[in-house]
């Protein structure tokens, strides 16, 4: 892993995601960028509107991103790059990953019960569906703890693209002692298909120089499953990987991946197929 993006809005869920990244960056050698995108306010109905200039809101907002920087050098060990820009945060976030060939972005999540937020969604869920790199979700209060598990939760029909796969191989080989535990939550009564079994097969030999265990449990939620094997498997970071589906899908049926980034209680790095 050679470049680390973080998202921030300087809210305390994102300081907090920054701070991890600063830990992660000297941990494994990565550049590290911190990203802020902000909207030009608008005035709604005849409410007063004091017309503030995008050149004073972006000279404010560097300053911010600045100080943010400097206080997170220390932790990081290195200089920490800074880019403010004008735009809707999640199409240029992952614009930036492609721009600035980043292999990571780090985003903050502050969960929510609410049905409206979720059908609305959080930039983090936005970037989660639109990115092409992998992006590690930090739960709201979390702060890094050392690697001794790594849980991968897996239905045995993802197909994670190579630079998805590099990127999981470094997280295992930084901690060489690290247990992988691979859950496939089932519904009850139903076993693994023949495609399954083979897909299963084939990380295995994938695995091969890696300590790692299979699960397979019963439930009927995928996201209660999940919870439940945590909370007997203890992991320091939970790894799912996204599909990419159609705005009707996306409407009507509700994502394994961005529920668990709305309730986990502990880093997701979320892996792509796309």
């Amino acid at each position: 892993m050679q470049s680390i993006l973080v998202a921030t809005d300087f809210s305390d869920a994102s300081l907090n995601a920054a701070r991890y990244a600063a830990v992660l960056s000297r941990k494994t050698g990565a550049g590290l960028t911190l990203l802020h995108v902000f909207m030009l306010p608008t005035p709604v109905g005849e409410m007063p509107y004091v017309m503030v200039s995008a050149e004073e809101i972006q000279a404010e907002h560097e300053k911010q991103i600045a100080k943010l920087a400097a206080d997170l050098e220390p932790i990081a060990g290195k200089k920490i790059n800074t880019l403010v820009n004008i735009g809707m945060p999640a199409d240029e976030i992952v614009y930036q990953t492609e721009e600035l060939k980043t292999d990571l972005v780090v985003s903050g999540m502050q969960g929510t019960n609410s049905a409206l937020d979720k059908f609305i969604g959080s930039t983090t869920a936005a970037i989660i569906r639109k990115s092409k790199v992998p992006v590690l979700v930090i739960p709201a209060g979390h702060s890094y703890e050392s690697i001794h598990s790594i849980t991968f939760a897996t239905d045995f029909n993802d197909v994670m693209n190579e630079k998805s796969f590099h990127l999981l191989q470094d997280w295992l080989s930084a901690n060489p002692d690290v247990l992988l535990q691979i859950v496939h939550i089932q519904q009850p009564g139903e076993d693994l298909s023949d495609s399954q079994a083979n897909s299963k097969s084939g990380l295995q030999q994938r695995l091969q120089q890696v300590k790692h265990l299979f699960f397979h449990e019963k439930h009927d939620s995928v996201e209660d499953g999940l919870d439940q094997f945590l909370s007997t498997h203890p992991s320091q970071l939970l790894v799912m990987i996204t599909h990419r589906h159609s705005w009707w899908h996306r409407l009507l049926n509700s994502s394994h991946t961005t529920e668990m980034a709305y309730r986990a209680e502990g880093p997701l790095l979320v892996l792509q197929n796309k």
